[in-house]
């Protein structure tokens, strides 16, 4: 599915709640509301990719970055991100961005994630300069991290928030 068919069907919480991996989940419905209220109130919103790669710095499960983008501006190199991610960006970067991604996480952690406040860090900054992508750091919970391919980001009150997700056949 486009990105455009799927942000034509955010026009609901249940439009949310339909591209939700666990919507079965106790809470769902909630969160569904919430990400609709931000995503109705966005001063800038977008439907684009979302990436998730393997990180260093992690202990137990691993960190991932998670890369966002809007396709219909940006289509970053992949293999030089991922390159990167693995030999250029600074190992505390990634470490002190997860610290930060975890502070400000929604801390009801439900069916969804969803993280905020990527833009103004340092990790992201340095990602944007050279690649033109978003991106955070955060702890590798599930394989779907790895596999979501969906970034809803809307902006409001000059704060970032991503949800990801996977794209429905």
């Amino acid at each position: 599915m486009e990105h455009a068919q799927i942000a034509a069907r955010l026009t609901s919480p249940e439009g949310f709640l339909e591209l939700c991996d666990e919507s079965g989940v106790m809470g769902a419905k909630k969160k569904a509301k919430a990400a609709f209220e931000l995503w109705s109130q966005a001063d800038q919103k977008y439907v684009g990719t979302y990436r998730g790669i393997p990180a260093p710095g992690g202990k137990g499960t691993g960190f991932v970055i998670r890369l966002f983008w809007d396709p219909t501006t940006t289509t970053p190199d992949l293999a030089a991100i991922e390159a990167a991610i693995h030999g250029a960006v600074p190992v505390d970067l990634i470490q002190a961005d997860e610290k930060a991604t975890y502070k400000l996480r929604d801390k009801k952690q439900g069916p969804f994630f969803h993280w905020q406040g990527m833009s103004s860090r340092p990790l992201s900054q340095w990602f944007g300069e050279r690649f033109g992508v978003g991106a955070c750091a955060t702890q590798l919970f599930d394989r779907s991290d790895l596999t979501q391919d969906v970034a809803v980001v809307a902006v409001t009150g000059g704060v970032d928030h991503l949800w990801s997700f996977t794209a429905p056949q």
